[in-house]
């Protein structure tokens, strides 16, 4: 049994280069509802993370960027649609952050990837996404279709009655 900890251990180790763990949650939601979401940094490099940027997937609408709070961000936009926001902000290692924004959901069920972009301050750049060359894999939201009108009719006279 010793032995089998030891191992364990050993490759949690030696198991590669930890940058961070990097997600946007809920890792899943509805269909065409507006909701609330957080780009999770888990910062496990050396050094500090010194920006993020978050493309934003097709289908899904940006409502709201709450400001860090440290730091700043700014949006990119094609026409009216928010497309990227970047995070600039220090999440010194060993550290983690929670940056929020609001976004409407796409109208069928489907999985969007979440794409980011993380800057450290020795220079380096780790990807996090699905794209050739990518360090790290993308955050991934199902999107589960919405419920059926029928189904939203019976429940709707509980909740306006509370």
């Amino acid at each position: 049994m010793r032995r089998l900890v030891a191992l364990v251990f050993a490759c949690a180790l030696g198991g590669g280069v930890a940058y961070a763990h990097i997600m946007v949650s809920p890792p899943e939601s509805k269909a065409g509802v507006s909701q609330n979401y957080e780009l999770r940094v888990h910062n496990e490099a050396k050094v500090a993370t010194t920006s993020l940027d978050l493309e934003i997937p097709e289908g899904i609408t940006v409502l709201d960027v709450a400001a860090p709070a440290t730091g700043s961000y700014t949006t990119t936009k094609t026409g009216t649609r928010i497309t990227a926001v970047s995070w600039q902000v220090e999440v010194p290692s060993n550290k983690y952050v929670a940056l929020k924004f609001t976004a409407k959901n796409p109208e069928g069920a489907k999985e969007v990837r979440w794409n980011v972009r993380q800057r450290l301050a020795d220079g380096s750049i780790v990807e996090w996404s699905d794209k050739p060359g990518a360090t790290e894999k993308a955050s991934v939201t199902k999107i589960s279709a919405a419920t059926s009108p029928a189904e939203s009719s019976k429940s709707e006279p509980e909740h306006k009655s509370e």
